[in-house]
């Protein structure tokens, strides 16, 4: 499911900054899913660190499994609801986030769109011209670092209690990790710093190169 909103920063082989939804932006729902706005709670500081992530110019792209959808607990209308209460939420703050792209499927329907498989990142990519190996997705799990590593772009890993869906290997070893929202826009920038061509000046300015 793919809700585009602003298309004007699209950028031949540009990068980008991929963000998950529950977890990042929201308070996750201990054993449960948010299927009406009025569940969705932001985490501390994040609105502030979103509009710091948005003043850098490159396109915001939100990357989200939602399988409420497919086990029918949440009409695609009334997260298509819920996405557009939260952007026009954002916009007041001057924060765009130019797509939303949610897995719907369940967990076994075997599609390539459920992180940690990388297909709602390859597609983002696709209809905003992304060069993967310049851009980051921040996301507050296991499946995030690894839908990004196969998808070609850099981990970040955010919040105090970072989630892992197996028993600790040393699958984060190397991951920057931003533990708090505060901390988050210096986190990206030095990544984004970090990659090959990187898009942002070294001095103190947001703007693109």
């Amino acid at each position: 499911m793919r809700i585009i909103f602003e298309t004007e920063n699209r950028q031949s082989n540009g990068p980008a900054i991929f963000l998950d939804r529950d977890g990042v932006i929201n308070r996750r729902k201990p054993n449960d899913y948010v299927l009406e706005w009025s569940q969705f709670v932001f985490i501390p500081g994040i609105r502030k660190a979103l509009r710091e992530l948005s003043s850098l110019g490159l396109p915001l792209l939100l990357i989200s499994n939602q399988a409420a959808v497919g086990k029918g607990l949440l009409a695609r209308s009334a997260l298509e609801s819920i996405t557009r209460r939260l952007h026009e939420t954002l916009s007041t703050d001057g924060t765009t986030i130019n797509a939303y792209y949610y897995c719907v499927h369940k967990a076994d329907d075997g599609c390539d769109c459920r992180k940690p498989r990388p297909g709602l990142l390859v597609r983002a990519a696709v209809d905003f011209r992304v060069d993967m190996t310049r851009s980051i997705f921040i996301g507050d799990s296991e499946t995030d670092v690894q839908a990004a590593w196969a998808a070609g772009c850099e981990p970040i890993l955010f919040g105090s209690g970072v989630r892992k869906s197996s028993d600790p290997e040393d699958w984060a070893a190397g991951v920057a990790i931003a533990s708090t929202a505060e901390m988050l826009y210096q986190a990206a920038v030095e990544r984004l710093r970090a990659l090959p061509s990187h898009p942002l000046h070294h001095g103190p300015s947001k703007q693109l190169c």
